[in-house]
């Protein structure tokens, strides 16, 4: 894990290295925007997801920004023998980087609190709660001022790959 987060943190560093001398005319998350993020992954189950967040500080003409906000999650895994449910509310916190125009890409990090329930065939069940924690990577493209596509990769809520909408405002 450490030599994932190791490799994309240079990989990071040299995007903002090239990227400073990206002309963007648009900046697609800067300081009081608000966006909305549904989105629907497969992982350990079928993952739904979604994200407000509020971008409360940019630099570089908004190139670079930084949001804050609130996730609500729900996975849920039938298995042969198996069910699987979990219902996730956390905060979020994300570092944006606008390489070109309309596309926003970045890094973010959640850690909220989790209550699950399992059933299995031969009649156990239990129920389960705790902490538990996001890392993700994921960019969106803006089609329109204020409608975007995205997707995201890494530890989402019991889901691996994620994609799905957004809408600014």
């Amino acid at each position: 894990m450490k030599k994932f987060f190791g490799i994309l943190s240079v990989v990071a560093a040299l995007f903002v290295a090239n990227g400073a001398q990206a002309q963007v005319t648009t900046p697609v998350f800067d300081k009081g925007d608000n966006i909305i993020s549904a989105t629907i992954g497969y992982g350990w189950g079928l993952t739904e997801r979604f994200v407000y967040e509020r971008c409360v500080a940019s630099w570089f003409d908004g190139q670079l920004s930084v949001g804050v906000g609130a996730a609500l999650s729900n996975a849920t895994d039938f298995g042969t023998y198996y069910v699987w449910d979990e219902i996730g509310l956390g905060a979020v916190a994300s570092c944006h980087y606008q390489f070109i125009d309309k596309l926003d890409t970045y890094v973010q990090v959640g850690l909220g609190f989790e209550f699950g329930y399992e059933s299995w065939d031969s009649g156990n069940s239990y129920l389960h709660y705790g902490l538990g924690w996001t890392s993700t990577v994921g960019a969106r493209w803006y089609f329109t001022e204020d409608l975007a596509v995205n997707g995201e990769f890494g530890w989402i809520s019991g889901a691996y790959l994620m994609a799905g909408v957004t809408y600014k405002f």
